[in-house]
């Protein structure tokens, strides 16, 4: 098949409105390996907008050489309800403003205890048969799911793009980060090499989070069903959140190396035949992958840094830093003391790791969450059903 682009009408909020998601499909419908690609789910997050854009142009000129071996589906652009919450140039785009509000990447619809019950009566000896038997009661579940408003209509369509595919990245970023990857636990070995051609140290990997983001929503299917039956369900999907830097981490140069990184790591899963070199697809040579560099920390250890007052915030460590627990990162200068000699309070860290990520603004708001540091102990104090409620 060749490339196609299909475009998704999404139910109208409102009397003569209409959005729409693009999907760019490039290989023939059904083949395997498929991965599907998504940015701006987040829709106040845009690096990911620029790198798939970049990818794009390259996947055409593999599809005119007829290069692409399994299925690939790219939407560039997955939040059009997000990316219209425009306040005189200010783009919040994180959470609904209707349809109950909330974030955009939060409880996403869990589907897997009702595949479970289809699928009971008709699960065979076979791994194979029964991923393909999967599949399709995912697809039947999905058709159940409500579309009335137009938040259930572009999460009902992003899932039935995704559910399907054998790898789903999703792409965010941060305020200020280096560049890292949210992953469930037993893919840290399988997504290790594209967090190595991608140039991340850092990776966060837990069991589940309990947030039902939409990673965690693709791949939860396959852990519910593999709790009923074990080695008969194979992972049928594996995801991860990419994290690509900060929010102004946007030029030609870092989406031309990084849709490199992506349309290499296709290669290596057979996706795309050959290798890449400068942009171009060529023969394959794993032999220059080198992932050493890729550290995953625990989740669970992860330390939130929170402001303990109103006011600017001061750091005084950089991203990539090396942190100890009980060492200040920075201070927050609280504006409305009257002493301004004592108006500066320390943001202290709780845990030895990596200061991977902070916050951009500078104008912090009490309690709110400032830096993340990568910590290498589980935190006692950590409920990591909370750790995303931003």
């Amino acid at each position: 098949m060749p490339y196609q682009i299909f475009s998704h009408v999404l139910p109208s909020a409102s009397l003569g409105t209409q959005r729409i998601i693009k999907a760019h499909h490039f290989g023939v419908q059904g083949a395997r390996p498929k991965v599907y690609l998504q940015a701006g789910l987040h829709a106040d997050e845009w690096p990911g907008f620029l790198l798939l854009n970049t990818l794009l142009k390259h996947l055409k000129k593999a599809d005119e050489a007829g290069l692409i071996q399994g299925e690939i589906v790219i939407v560039p652009v997955a939040n059009p309800i997000g990316l219209a919450q425009n306040f005189h140039g200010y783009v919040p785009g994180r959470f609904a403003f209707s349809d109950g509000g909330g974030n955009f990447n939060r409880n996403w619809p869990q589907i897997g205890q009702q595949v479970a019950k289809r699928i009971q009566s008709s699960i065979t000896g076979d791994v194979e048969e029964n991923k393909v038997l999967v599949r399709e009661a995912i697809r039947e579940e999905l058709k159940q799911l409500p579309d009335m408003t137009e938040l259930q209509g572009m999460k009902k369509t992003l899932l039935a793009l995704s559910m399907d595919a054998d790898e789903v990245l999703d792409l965010h970023c941060s305020g200020e980060a280096m560049l890292h990857g949210y992953l469930p636990q037993e893919f840290e070995d399988y997504f290790k090499p594209l967090l190595g051609l991608l140039g991340a140290k850092v990776g966060l990997s837990e069991l589940e989070t309990g947030a039902a983001s939409f990673d965690e929503t693709n791949v939860g299917v396959w852990r519910e069903l593999k709790g009923h039956y074990a080695h008969l369900i194979p992972w049928g999907c594996r995801s991860m959140t990419i994290e690509l830097r900060g929010e102004n981490d946007i030029s030609d140069e870092v989406a031309e190396h990084d849709a490199k990184a992506l349309l290499e790591y296709l290669v290596l899963r057979g996706v795309v035949h050959g290798e890449v070199s400068q942009g171009e697809v060529t023969q394959d040579d794993s032999s220059k992958r080198d992932d050493s560099a890729v550290v995953y920390y625990p989740l669970d250890a992860m330390d939130l840094v929170k402001a303990p007052c109103a006011g600017i915030v001061c750091y005084s460590k950089q991203i990539g830093d090396e942190v100890e627990a009980g060492e200040v990162i920075g201070e927050v200068v609280n504006l409305m003391e009257d002493d301004v000699t004592t108006s500066r309070y320390p943001l202290v860290a709780r845990t030895n790791g990596v200061l991977f990520a902070r916050y951009q603004r500078r104008l912090v708001m009490c309690g709110e969450s400032v830096a993340k540091i990568a910590g290498r102990e589980h935190l006692a104090y950590r409920e990591i059903g909370r750790l995303f409620e931003d």
